[in-house]
């Protein structure tokens, strides 16, 4: 293959991926607001932007985390970001999440088709969970329990939950596959490569002892 063929190649690659990447971009940032809970403020955390700390109480019920205690705002908060997360950080979030989406794309894909197949209805389910600023997002997995399975208790409160997950559920989870769609949240800001750390979230713990 000569050289200009090489270059045709090259200059039409650079191209599509150019598109793909402006094109995922938009469809990103019009999604962002509704993934941020921007669209429903009641579901927004009325702690978001405020510094917490955590008493622990004996008294109050055990949380998922399996504490007892509750949140209490003490301020706001005073994190701002540098330069680093502002920009390498999140740079290295965009190009390599980008990167994964177009090279994971016949996987993403075709874990779709067989969800659907396995158990008709969305391929996607997603998860409340806190970001930097203490600010709700939502999580985005590949669907693993089936449509009949309760909504209104977590996995581990369900009386014998491996009857809700799914054939092709089974296999995501063994092998991780199911978290897959979260280089979806990484591409447009709610996540990071790299977590969100104790520093940003301006948490501390306390106890009442």
């Amino acid at each position: 293959m000569d050289k200009k063929k090489i270059g045709k190649i090259i200059g039409i690659s650079a191209v599509v991926l150019g598109t793909a990447f402006g094109l995922t971009s938009i469809i990103g940032k019009k999604k962002q607001g509704d993934s941020r809970y921007e669209n429903d403020p009641e579901q927004k955390n009325p702690l978001e932007g405020k510094k917490v700390i955590f008493v622990e109480d004996d008294e109050e019920p055990e949380n998922a985390d399996g504490a007892r205690g509750h949140l209490e705002a003490v301020g706001d908060s005073d994190h701002a970001p540098g330069f680093y997360e502002k920009y390498i950080k999140r740079g290295m979030d965009i190009l390599l999440s980008f990167g994964g989406l177009v090279v994971l794309s016949p996987v993403l894909l075709g874990i779709s088709i067989a969800i659907k197949i396995d158990d008709p209805g969305p391929v996607l389910f997603t998860q409340k969970r806190i970001g930097q600023n203490k600010k709700y997002f939502k999580l985005h997995k590949f669907r693993s329990m089936k449509m009949c399975t309760p909504h209104d208790k977590p996995t581990h409160m369900l009386e014998n939950p491996e009857q809700y997950i799914t054939r092709v559920g089974k296999f995501l989870r063994a092998h991780s596959l199911d978290e897959l769609p979260q280089i979806w949240d990484i591409f447009i800001g709610d996540s990071g490569i790299i977590g969100t750390t104790k520093k940003n979230l301006d948490f501390t713990r306390v106890s009442l002892a």
